[in-house]
């Protein structure tokens, strides 16, 4: 407006000299000017309304009024005027005065708050008020406020929270009746707003809606994953739907073990350089350390663990020793020391809780032997020798009678630790019978991280190609407890390493 003033005072002079130029037999009347001087007050007369907009029509300035809602207009032409003025969250209005020359009208005006042209509150929201077992991916609807003809010009700012987090803007001027969440808490209660802006900024807040989220689901398996360059741990039923990260850190998350209790998750990580036990719940949350002298030694990056039989215990290898410890991160008792020159790595407890079959490792990778001991560490005894090329992972039978275990047929060797060709073998410990469960495996990949599934009748383990870096699928083999040569193959979760299942 201030530009169309200006404009107006230039062409008005203009065409008044060409005027003169080309009528100068005619007698001009002089143009007369006057002021109008006003005050804007709130409904009560009293109150002032500061920084108001006051404008004329016909167009003159705009003004805005002062500490005391006043304002004053000089030097406009004389004649009839409409004032307008508006203001945030008051009703705009006008009122009519007369300029006469040399004198100032005066005008006092009224704004109502705005109330009367507030959009209105968002109705009729999805999932409806206190709905509960909602999905952890969610889409959040609502329709516009009743009664509203400009509702293509409403904006809708959208809040969420829950009682542990602080309320968050998850939207922001949006003309969509909708905004999608992922990643939602399980089991937990969130309120959302949404709150209705109109073209003058006009705003209505709407009520506060509420829902819950489903229970976290009863998955049965864990396994690791890799995401932005670190192993993270998952949670899955096998589908894509129930497929659950329950860690997200900036390092290596991983060998995810259930508890027999089933009712904690144990895993290693490196957040604090050497790899350390942790638990969690099956949820993800509370996180806690239970280690300090660290699973390491040969071959042995956080994979040296398992559960004791009553899930209140954890046995671990850190270099050539072999301790027990409370879950709490009480109790540290030394159990065993590795033969001279070998480190503990895998190790797994009969379920009982009278044995241990451990894995031994030289500082060669492929220096490796299988153990069976007392659950005090007496009686060590040698059950599988070392041969040319790797062997892993040896676990417990749900009898106690047989062992997993994975080797390296092609007996290859180098200085990486890399496998061509890894076979899991089923043995009888008493009769040091193998069988040989992945004679149907793929060529050029490797059979890894093989353990029993509750009842016995499955194995679970994870199976990739042989060269380096490549994707690894969790696999089962299932022939009802009696897995001949692992002809029952299938294929359980895409991208999967060192699973687990209760």
């Amino acid at each position: 407006m201030r530009k169309h003033t200006e404009m107006y005072k230039i062409i008005i002079p203009v065409l008044f000299i060409l005027f003169l130029s080309s009528c100068k037999e005619n007698t001009v009347e002089p143009v007369s000017y006057g002021n109008i001087q006003g005050v804007v007050l709130q409904t009560d007369g009293k109150t002032a309304i500061v920084g108001a907009q006051v404008t004329t029509n016909p167009a003159s300035v705009a003004v805005l009024t002062d500490s005391l809602g006043k304002f004053l207009i000089r030097n406009i032409p004389t004649g009839n005027y409409s004032v307008s003025v508006s203001k945030t969250n008051f009703n705009s209005t006008s009122v009519s005065v007369s300029v006469q020359t040399g004198l100032t009208a005066q005008a006092t005006i009224i704004l109502s708050y705005g109330s009367t042209n507030t959009p209105g509150q968002a109705i009729n929201p999805s999932p409806a008020d206190k709905s509960t077992n909602q999905p952890v991916t969610l889409k959040l609807a609502w329709q516009p406020p009743l009664n509203k003809t400009n509702i293509d010009t409403i904006r809708y700012d959208v809040y969420l929270f829950n009682s542990n987090s602080s309320t968050q803007k998850i939207a922001s001027a949006i003309t969509d009746t909708m905004v999608f969440l992922s990643n939602l808490k399980f089991n937990t209660t969130y309120y959302w707003q949404v709150v209705s802006k109109g073209q003058d900024t006009l705003a209505t807040n709407g009520s506060i809606w509420s829902f819950t989220t489903q229970p976290f689901p009863n998955n049965p398996y864990v396994f690791a994953r890799l995401v932005n360059g670190n192993y993270q741990i998952f949670s899955s039923d096998s589908t894509i739907a129930n497929t659950i990260q329950l860690t997200d850190d900036y390092y290596r998350d991983w060998y995810p073990r259930f508890n027999p209790l089933h009712n904690k998750i144990a895993f290693t990580s490196d957040a604090t350089v050497l790899p350390q036990i942790y638990t969690m719940n099956l949820d993800g949350s509370n996180i806690t350390q239970v280690t300090t002298t660290g699973v390491t030694g040969y071959g042995n990056y956080g994979v040296g663990f398992c559960w004791s039989p009553d899930g209140y215990n954890l046995l671990y290898a850190c270099n050539d020793k072999l301790y027990r410890i409370s879950s709490d991160g009480s109790n540290l008792t030394l159990i065993a020391t590795a033969p001279s020159g070998r480190n503990f790595r895998d190790c797994s407890y009969s379920p009982d809780g009278s044995k241990i079959v451990v894995l031994t490792i030289g500082p060669n990778i492929y220096d490796s032997e299988i153990y069976l001991m007392n659950s005090d560490g007496s009686n060590m005894t040698l059950l599988v020798g070392n041969s040319p090329g790797a062997t892993a992972s040896p676990s417990f039978s749900i009898d106690g009678q047989k062992i997993l275990y994975t080797h390296d047929i092609s007996g290859y060797q180098d200085n990486t630790g890399r496998q061509l060709n890894s076979h899991i073998f089923e043995m009888n410990i008493s009769t040091k019978n193998t069988v040989d469960l992945s004679a149907y495996k793929p060529d050029g990949t490797n059979d890894l991280d093989p353990r029993y599934s509750p009842n016995g009748a499955y194995i679970i383990f994870d199976n990739g190609s042989n060269t380096a870096n490549s994707q690894r699928d969790i696999w089962i083999i299932s022939d009802n407890g009696v897995f001949t040569n692992g002809t029952n193959r299938q294929k359980l979760i895409s991208n999967g390493i060192m699973p687990d299942w209760k």
